[in-house]
């Protein structure tokens, strides 16, 4: 069940950080929007978000993946993801970076991309929290002195065998 819930997640994540890379604008000026391209540093966010999917996807479709190392670098890379999402999206009122030769003369507004982009990060990651939680540890029960001690009188007897 973990596993269909992580790889949805993982996919609904990666759709939606597609979309807000492509689809959505990131700033309003007036009726002109903002596609990210046009933001200076918009390549270090795709870079960070790709490298953010390919871990969550690696944690999600690996069973060989170990889950604590697995958690710390989505957790890594989702911090790194959020902060060049909301660097991006908190300099839309930066009309010269965004426009050469004249600058429209209105209020600029936030896009719906950065919002978006922050929103399926945060599924994203929960989906690898998700699958991580949902793996069992390839270590062994713990030893019960109980059971082991009533294992070795069966075994004294000619009745039980000795099992760990």
């Amino acid at each position: 069940m973990t596993r269909s819930v992580a790889l949805s997640a993982a996919v609904v994540g990666a759709v939606g950080s597609l979309l807000s890379a492509i689809a959505l604008p990131w700033a309003h000026y007036g009726d002109i929007t903002v596609p990210l391209t046009r933001f200076p540093g918009w390549g270090g966010y795709v870079g960070s978000v790709l490298a953010l999917h390919a871990c969550v996807a690696w944690a999600v479709l690996s069973r060989a993946a170990r889950p604590a190392l697995t958690l710390a670098a989505t957790a890594a890379l989702s911090l790194v993801a959020v902060g060049s999402t909301l660097l991006l999206a908190l300099t839309y009122d930066d009309a010269s970076a965004l426009f050469d030769g004249a600058v429209p003369a209105v209020i600029p507004r936030p896009g719906l991309g950065g919002m978006v982009a922050v929103v399926t990060i945060l599924i994203s990651t929960g989906a690898a929290a998700v699958r991580g939680a949902g793996q069992r540890s390839p270590v062994a029960q713990p030893f019960s002195r109980t059971r082991f001690s009533w294992r070795v009188d069966q075994r004294e007897r000619g009745t039980g065998e000795l099992r760990f």
